[in-house]
């Protein structure tokens, strides 16, 4: 419990040191307008894509895709019905139409490759490590499309572009993004038991190692365009705020309670599902001209309060068990 405890303030800390490394260099007047985009581009098009690809290679097989189909469908139907839950927020608290999609992203997906495994492992070893790769799988098929295709929508509102419609070839390419795209190469590889050569493999992998830290420069460089004295606490992040950490993991946990989940992945999905919103809804938004600030602001909050709301759901999750 101590080393659970300490891991996930460990990880937070990671996570502030990073985006501080972002912040400070920021100060000192490294990035102007082309390497803020420079630094959007190579998550999005380069270095997010290996990254999703090398990891589901690397960490599912053949076997396992097919054998943990019945325990996937837990994480798929609580974040589905957090993101219903978020659209009907939108409507009963008028939520800002500029940025109801970053919302609603916000509301629904967590921060569970970065964060979520490291904890998932000091918890439960290696036993944690297909559990979270289930939960990764329902959060990235809904963020790169669904979460992916609103967050274009808040763009074309704050450009006054015209919207293309719900089925056409503008929207098909905003919902296969590259990363969506690099994602489901891994799962059709691995159900045809096939894998590219390694050292493309080796290539996707270390191309892939670089996405934290891009993404982390890139919203410590957000919060100090924004300003730390302009970040305020508005009624939509508080009900972000409260989602995270409160709606998400119970509607987790009535689930896997009513689905009779094993323990131990119960457990895992519950932590899962009260992680901080995820790192890529602040790129993403900055990518399809979005609301960044209030998309910088969800990532820096949320992540900051889970250094006190994290052990608090592990205690709570060993009192209940």
């Amino acid at each position: 419990m101590l080393e659970a405890f300490l891991q996930s303030l460990s990880c937070v800390f990671m996570l502030t040191l990073l985006t501080g490394a972002g912040y400070w260099t920021a100060s000192r007047g490294w990035y102007d307008q082309t390497a803020s985009q420079l630094l959007v581009r190579l998550v999005n098009f380069l270095s997010l894509p290996c990254f999703l690809f090398s990891s589901v290679m690397e960490k599912m097989t053949h076997d396992d895709l097919f054998a943990l189909f019945e325990p996937m469908i837990v994480p798929f139907i609580s974040i589905w019905l957090v993101f219903f839950a978020s659209r009907i927020f939108v409507r009963i608290f008028r939520i800002d139409s500029l940025h109801s999609g970053v919302f609603s992203s916000a509301f629904s997906t967590s921060n569970n490759m970065f964060i979520g495994l490291p904890v998932a492992l000091a918890l439960f070893g290696t036993d944690g490590i297909v559990p979270t790769l289930l939960y990764f799988f329902a959060n990235t098929t809904f963020f790169w499309t669904m979460g992916n295709y609103l967050e274009a929508m808040d763009g074309i509102k704050a450009d006054k572009a015209q919207a293309p419609k719900v089925f056409s070839l503008a929207t098909v390419r905003r919902v296969f993004s590259p990363p969506l795209c690099g994602f489901l190469l891994a799962i059709i590889l691995i159900i045809l038991n096939l894998r590219l050569p390694e050292p493309i493999m080796q290539a996707a992998k270390y191309m892939g190692g670089i996405t934290t830290p891009l993404a982390l420069l890139f919203i410590g460089l957000m919060i100090y365009n924004i300003g730390l004295r302009n970040i305020r606490f508005s009624r939509d992040l508080v009900l972000v705020l409260i989602d995270r950490f409160l709606i998400s993991p119970l509607l987790c946990l009535a689930f896997t309670i009513l689905m009779d989940v094993p323990e131990t992945i119960a457990k895992i999905y519950v932590i899962q599902a009260c992680l901080p919103c995820v790192l890529q809804i602040a790129v993403l938004a900055k990518f399809h001209h979005a609301d960044v600030q209030f998309a910088t602001t969800c990532v820096a909050s949320t992540t900051i309060a889970s250094a006190v709301t994290l052990p608090l759901w592990m205690m709570a999750l060993t009192a209940l068990y």
